[in-house]
């Protein structure tokens, strides 16, 4: 009981923290975003193997699309992958044959290189490096299309290299306490160490509208985490994240 108690007063101040206060109280100005620096601000709590409850819930959700499709082997892409934790996660309980993860950060590089898997230095906001990108099964893009201005051309580029599907997720700017935020006079606070982290925002309607847009016809929409029971009856309003299974067949599970 004591524990459930916990969990709930957790929620209540995360809650608070999201709608009222700003992630810094100091800027440090810069000309470019040092992604080495946001890996370092991200993992500072020395967390370097672990996943965190919305990192394990994503892994989760994509591992259960791998399993239900009874592939003995697979090649997986993860793009913008940090230290490489999810696709470490997901090759320990799903046979991949050989994944590849890229990063522009050499300090994530270089954590997910000591996890065992292959890296190739990559920056997706530079449309020639994308073709660094090596043909395979499937590809992760796990909270990386809110942080450049063309998140469109990523994904398309992406889905032509991908044999079967790719994975995507972003925040869900619809969130409850994102548009109670709005309401109290300020803008959404998706960020870690400056402002200019997120530049693309979503609602679960945008995504609909977009996907239809960009004349994708074969995916799965999957909200996830939030207030639990109100997540999965106004998922749009109480889901805080969302992810997507764009998938290269019509046949999706």
């Amino acid at each position: 009981m004591f524990k459930r108690i916990k969990e709930r007063l957790y929620f209540l101040k995360q809650w608070y923290v999201q709608v009222f206060c700003y992630p810094r109280e100091n800027l440090i100005l810069e000309e470019s975003l040092d992604y080495d620096a946001y890996w370092k601000e991200k993992l500072s709590s020395g967390r370097t193997e672990g996943l965190s409850r919305y990192e394990q819930k994503r892994a989760d959700i994509v591992l259960l699309f791998l399993q239900n499709e009874n592939e003995a082997e697979i090649t997986v892409g993860d793009i913008a992958c940090g230290p490489g934790t999810i696709l470490a996660y997901l090759a320990s309980k799903h046979r991949v044959l050989h994944g590849i993860c890229y990063d522009v950060s050499t300090y994530a590089l270089t954590l997910a290189k000591e996890k065992g898997l292959e890296t190739i230095n990559l920056d997706i906001n530079v449309k020639k490096e994308v073709g660094k990108i090596i043909e395979s099964d499937y590809f992760l893009l796990l909270e990386v299309l809110e942080h450049i201005p063309h998140s469109e051309r990523l994904l398309n580029m992406v889905y032509l290299k991908a044999r079967k599907g790719v994975f995507f997720s972003f925040p869900n700017s619809g969130y409850f306490s994102y548009r109670l935020r709005l309401l109290f006079g300020k803008m959404p606070a998706q960020w870690r160490t400056f402002p200019n982290e997120h530049l693309r925002f979503w609602t679960l309607t945008d995504l609909r509208w977009w996907l239809k847009a960009l004349g994708y016809q074969h995916y799965k929409i999957v909200p996830y985490q939030g207030v639990p029971i109100l997540n999965r009856i106004f998922p749009s309003l109480f889901s805080v994240g969302v992810l997507v299974y764009l998938s290269k067949s019509d046949s999706i599970l």
